[in-house]
């Protein structure tokens, strides 16, 4: 019987005030200055990272080029299958009015097309997608 006494003692967890979860809870003190000078410090921080984004943005500079009706022969070409095979080049000469200065990136735009799931599979544009001149037609949600 002492080997059974001995062997549950062992165990039960020592006798301290965190095994025994006793430990003083902490509370917090708000108080209402407190938590308006929180709520203005992170105010004040929101505004002076809106302000450095709309500075940054400010900055850059966009040149729009509307290559539709320039590339018209590949779009027709490309209608056709058949001629998946052949080589069609379509360049565009521009100006840049100002110097840039940094990286300079590239993009282009289609008009109407989203990529999330539903309004990605509606907004399929073929026409557009074949370099033809489209009207938009906006697909809320």
């Amino acid at each position: 019987m002492d080997n059974t006494s001995q062997i549950s003692q062992s165990r039960l967890p020592d006798s301290t005030a965190l095994k025994q979860q006793q430990l003083p809870a902490y509370k917090l003190q708000l108080s209402a200055t407190k938590v308006l000078t929180g709520f203005f410090i992170t105010g004040a921080f929101c505004l002076g990272m809106g302000i450095l984004l709309i500075l940054s943005a400010k900055s850059t500079k966009e040149i729009e080029i509307n290559y539709t009706n320039t590339c018209a022969n590949c779009a027709k070409l490309r209608e056709n299958a058949i001629n998946f095979d052949k080589e069609c080049t379509c360049s565009i000469p521009f100006y840049l009015p100002e110097t840039m200065h940094g990286n300079i990136y590239m993009y282009y735009k289609l008009y109407g097309f989203y990529q999330n799931l539903n309004p990605y599979v509606v907004s399929r544009s073929n026409n557009q997608l074949m370099g033809r001149d489209v009207k938009v037609r906006l697909y809320l949600l």
